[in-house]
């Protein structure tokens, strides 16, 4: 009967968290395929515009950058739907899986077929993700902090994308696009813990949510992580910035899910160190995907 029981409530937590998978895994496919657009668009804009206003205003004359925006905006609505009832720690480690969707969309704009190396490499992210998701068991988001609280992690996330910045400034463009990268994730990782805390509110009314900071400074964030991450993909290849994004928001979201929100991972036994394999093994997926594979081997000339 215990048996049973466990097994009803496994199965009644499985149905209530199925659609945040589900939505997790559009976000993840939206974003892996808007990134590839992006970039194509970014990498023949001049080098001198690094950082600067005028290359997002002279991005949104290229078609092919607005459709990746406007596809990541769709993926951006997934994810804000999957954290209003999933945590950080289940809603962020599945979109590792846009890198997977780059290198299909990549290899099939280049007309270039997928190695057994990249192929290995997808299976390894998706094995490292299995056993994290598996393991941890995250359920549902309780973004709650204080406001003393938020005003420390966002100065520390604030420090962190001015200090790239700057070292990505006096930097070989190689080196800026992963230094770079390393800021976008930080922002869009802080933008994710944001759009959680927004998720939420949102339940109490749109009134409510527009009388708060929240949306505000999920707006400035965004803009922020955003003109960053579009400073990366002007920098150098793809493959430089994209595997240093792709883990580095999951990354930092679940670290805000766990340190700030308190959210829930399971803590007994083997668990933290199971947990520990399943995200260096979906890491090493991630790096590995990069080296093997087509994505985003163009670079900007000159």
């Amino acid at each position: 009967m215990c048996v049973l029981g466990l097994d009803d409530v496994a199965a009644d937590r499985f149905v209530d968290l199925a659609p945040v998978v589900v939505l997790s895994l559009a976000a993840a496919a939206c974003y892996g395929f808007g990134a590839v657009l992006q970039h194509r668009a970014a990498i023949q804009e001049p080098g001198h515009l690094s950082m600067q206003a005028g290359l997002l205003v002279r991005l949104v004359r290229r078609p092919w950058w607005l459709l990746g925006n406007a596809i990541d905006a769709l993926g951006y609505v997934f994810q804000f739907l999957a954290l209003r009832r999933g945590s950080l720690a289940l809603v962020e480690p599945f979109l590792v899986l846009s890198l997977v969707v780059s290198l299909a969309t990549t290899a099939r704009l280049e007309r270039r077929s997928i190695s057994r190396r990249g192929l290995v490499s997808a299976a390894v992210i998706m094995a490292g993700l299995v056993v994290f998701l598996v393991v941890a068991r995250p359920g549902e988001g309780r973004p709650r902090a204080s406001g003393l609280v938020w005003a420390v992690l966002s100065a520390a996330v604030l420090v962190v994308c001015i200090a790239v910045v700057l070292a990505a400034h006096h930097a070989p463009r190689r080196r800026a696009a992963v230094l770079l990268a390393v800021g976008s994730g930080a922002g869009f990782g802080y933008v994710a813990a944001v759009t959680e805390r927004a998720g939420h509110l949102l339940d109490l009314g749109v009134g409510h949510l527009f009388t708060t900071w929240v949306p505000y400074a999920l707006v400035v964030s965004a803009v922020v992580a955003l003109l960053i991450t579009q400073s990366a993909f002007h920098a150098g290849a793809l493959h430089l910035s994209l595997p240093t994004m792709t883990v580095g928001q999951p990354i930092v979201a679940i670290a805000i899910g766990l340190g700030v929100f308190g959210e829930h991972v399971a803590t007994r036994g083997l668990a933290p160190l199971l947990e520990v394999i399943g995200l260096a093994v979906l890491v090493a997926g991630v790096y590995a995907l990069t080296a093997s594979s087509p994505v985003g081997s163009a670079s900007r000339d000159g």
